[in-house]
């Protein structure tokens, strides 16, 4: 599950790492801070929306913002 977040730098990738940790301790995360959309990325966790609306609500609470970059086709 990708999704594109507003993270400027390392500071910023660090907290909503840790909070993504923290919410999902199973999942495993990376943030792109190179990429245009500042993507954070998650491996281990359903693809739905019901998830997607669980990350962005938690990407919300280190106060960040974060929006689904929904698969193709779906």
């Amino acid at each position: 599950m990708k999704f594109k977040t507003n993270a400027k730098c390392e500071g910023c990738s660090s907290t909503i790492l840790a909070g993504m940790n923290s919410k999902f301790p199973n999942a495993q995360w990376s943030l792109d801070l190179n990429s245009a959309d500042k993507v954070l990325e998650c491996h281990g966790l359903p693809e739905d929306a019901e998830h997607a609306a669980q990350v962005e609500a938690a990407i919300a609470e280190t106060g960040f913002k974060g929006a689904w970059i929904r698969p193709e086709g779906r």
